[in-house]
């Protein structure tokens, strides 16, 4: 009689976690359905902004934003993201600060797939006119400089208005 009751207590603890363990499962799927029943977890909306697969590119001189002449440019590229949600990026050069040295730079931004990539500095502007030539689906903007060379360079002033106006009209293209 005493082996019945052990067989049976323990029959009873298995159906009571078992009926403990789907009511749990059934409480955790009410949370996440929620009571709307539509099954679809509502999410909140992203704090990130959510880019485009656009890029705009910045080549600098060694001391990259921090020069005097990119500062402008920089915050102008940040503008012009907030309302195309392109991203940027910059890369200051090292080392021997001449067009040659540039070349290559100026060839990295646009195997990056950059679709703008914007000068700054006598070095990078001068390399500019052969990169386009170069890439001629990647859209150069000289800024501060003029600019020579093939139809996809383009030349703006140093001010802030000027190249995000400049960032924006060439994403739009």
């Amino acid at each position: 009689m005493k082996a019945w009751i052990r067989a049976h207590r323990r029959l009873l603890l298995m159906v009571g976690g078992g009926v403990a363990a789907a009511a749990a499962v059934t409480a955790i799927v009410v949370a996440v359905v929620g009571p709307g029943g539509s099954g679809r977890r509502q999410l909140p909306p992203a704090r990130a902004r959510v880019y485009t697969a656009q890029q705009a590119c910045l080549l600098t001189g060694e001391r990259g934003i921090a020069d005097p002449a990119a500062a402008p440019v920089w915050a102008g590229m940040q503008e012009a993201s907030a309302s195309t949600h392109a991203k940027v990026t910059y890369l200051a050069m090292a080392g021997e600060q001449t067009p040659a040295a540039a070349g290559p730079y100026l060839s990295t931004l646009a195997a990056r797939q950059c679709t703008v990539v914007l000068t700054v500095g006598a070095a990078p502007d001068g390399a500019a006119a052969g990169a386009g030539a170069r890439f001629p689906h990647t859209r150069f903007v000289v800024v501060g400089a003029s600019a020579g060379g093939p139809s996809n360079v383009t030349a703006v002033s140093g001010t802030k208005e000027a190249v995000a106006s400049a960032v924006e009209a060439a994403l739009a293209n």
